[in-house]
């Protein structure tokens, strides 16, 4: 007979994951920050008398890391919550189109307004996109309750579509190919405190509802039938957890061009090391997925350097292969 963990025993193991993590990340965003800098010491930062040096960590480096950090939490969480909606392990807002609808609408936005430098024109634009996106596939979802790969097929088909009309956007305004080629490939390069902002500002409060809603995902996740038998108000749920998704995924796109897989990855590396409570899923996918687009922004920095490559390069790169290991594995059962 296999005896089974104490409840402390747990607990402590939780503890020392998150521990684990966090100094993860601790040591990427020292690494993210301070990695070739010629001159850089602790006493310099405190003196603060190199004019250079302090623009350098103060008003690239960190803005950078700190943009990666809360789109790596906004995006694992939104790929976690997507899952539940759909009832669909494979979902991400990458795969099923949802980045694809909210850069659609926000490259029209940047080639309409970059005279003007309108963020909040790019902003509203990702948020109309990726809703579009959302409201087809939640019904297609709820016409197709258990069709899994219908659904996943029908996101793959309005992924096409939404990138089809993108390139016809880009055909119009061929001067700016380049700059919206660029962001389109999810960029980090640039992040300012303006950018930082926005994404903090968005982005914190629905990770922090989505943990609050942590027992209703559970009722969820056990499918509809089962949650509505406990009491759990399916539509009104759904449309909070669908609205989330909206915030997190558009407010990334606007900021940072579509990085693709973050949401498909994470949740399921987390659910292997701590099963599929979502009370401990969603903060650990927060923090992991902090953890990895660090990781990758530091990746795309320096590794082919000088040259520098877009994270939704490096994301990617992580991505698809897991998918495809994940689609075989899973023989066409896409729950």
């Amino acid at each position: 007979m296999i005896k089974q963990p104490s409840n402390h025993n747990k607990v402590i193991n939780l503890i020392l994951i998150y521990s684990l993590l966090l100094m993860f990340l601790i040591v990427i965003s020292l690494f993210s920050i301070t990695y070739k800098i010629e001159g850089l010491t602790f006493e310099t930062v405190i003196r603060n008398d190199d004019p250079l040096l302090f623009y350098t960590i103060w008003n690239i480096r960190v803005p950078r890391l700190l943009l990666a950090i809360v789109l790596g939490a906004a995006l694992a969480t939104a790929g976690c919550l997507l899952q539940v909606i759909t009832l669909n392990s494979l979902s991400d807002p990458e795969v099923i189109g949802i980045n694809q609808g909210a850069s659609c609408f926000a490259v029209l936005s940047i080639l309409l307004f970059s005279g003007n430098q309108n963020s909040f024109a790019i902003l509203i634009g990702a948020f109309v996109g990726a809703s579009i996106v959302s409201g087809i596939l939640f019904i297609l979802s709820y016409y197709n309750a258990n069709d899994y790969s219908r659904l996943l097929l029908g996101g793959v088909a309005i992924s096409a579509f939404m990138g089809a009309f993108t390139t016809s956007f880009i055909l119009f305004y061929e001067t700016q190919l380049s700059e919206v080629l660029y962001w389109m490939a999810g960029k980090l390069s640039g992040a300012e405190w303006a950018d930082n902002k926005i994404a903090w500002i968005l982005n914190i409060p629905s990770i922090t509802i989505a943990i609050f809603f942590a027992n209703n995902i559970n009722l969820l996740a056990q499918g509809e039938e089962i949650a509505s038998g406990l009491g759990l108000k399916i539509i009104r749920t759904r449309q909070i957890l669908g609205l989330l998704i909206i915030i997190m995924t558009g407010s990334s796109v606007a900021v940072a061009g579509p990085i693709g897989f973050i949401g498909l990855i994470v949740p399921h590396m987390v659910k292997r090391i701590v099963g599929s409570n979502h009370k401990v899923v969603l903060p650990m996918s927060a923090l992991l997925g902090a953890s990895l687009l660090a990781a990758s922004d530091f990746a795309a920095q320096w590794v082919f350097s000088p040259v520098e490559i877009p994270v939704g390069i490096i994301t990617a790169f992580l991505g698809v292969p897991f998918f495809l290991y994940l689609l075989r594995k899973r023989g066409g059962d896409f729950r």
